[in-house]
């Protein structure tokens, strides 16, 4: 291929990367518009967010991802988001991941320091990743499920630990367990609408009585 030809193919390029980028302009929402949405859907009002990278732990979801990692005033919740396609319009495979753990199963968030974690199991994941926090910890979350088996999240947050510590202690003095959605139509699990005719969740798989 001649120079020509190489100027040619940049400038395709170019022009690609400007639709797509248009495109997903056009498809944005503001912050403020994003959680007053999440806040009618979930019925919980946002305490704390954050992106964040969900490492493992989850007994339905293995493998590590970037999303919002988010307290609400009932509960906590993780989401990824699909990410665009490249210049090429092609998009990378994708496993949707949202978990929802109420604040009454929580047992206590607490911070891991980087050494513990590059020992632990999921070392071998963070070997080549860039960290989004500066500070040298992780985030842990442990909690007890419906059949009170403990479970151990980890996230990368690029809020503090310290700030998620302070937030949860204030949501969870605050917060009334009987308020919790047990009605018809919602997911225990994950707090999605759903039909009440529904055996199983659409969203995270839970099976319902």
């Amino acid at each position: 291929m001649n120079f020509f030809g190489y100027l040619l193919l940049v400038g395709v390029l170019v022009l690609v990367g400007l639709f797509w980028g248009t495109r997903r302009r056009g498809t944005q929402v503001s912050v403020s518009e994003f959680w007053r949405e999440k806040e009618q859907e979930f019925g919980e009002k946002r305490i704390l967010s954050s992106f964040a990278r969900y490492i493992g732990g989850h007994p339905r979801f293995e493998n590590l991802t970037d999303g919002l990692l988010f307290l609400m005033s009932k509960s906590l919740w993780f989401e990824n988001f699909e990410k665009g396609p490249n210049i090429f319009g092609l998009s990378p495979p994708f496993e949707k991941v949202i978990f929802r753990i109420p604040l009454h199963l929580i047992q206590d968030i607490a911070p891991v320091s980087e050494r513990e974690m590059m020992l632990g199991e999921f070392g071998s994941r963070l070997f080549r990743l860039h960290r989004l926090s500066r500070a040298p910890l992780y985030l842990r979350v442990r909690y007890t499920d419906e059949w009170n088996k403990e479970h151990d999240l980890y996230f990368d947050s690029m809020v503090d630990v310290a700030t998620w510590q302070k937030e949860f202690a204030q949501v969870k003095a605050s917060y009334v367990p009987e308020e919790e959605p047990k009605k018809a139509g919602v997911c225990p699990s994950c707090g999605k609408k759903i039909s009440p005719d529904f055996r199983l969740c659409p969203y995270c798989g839970r099976k319902l009585s």
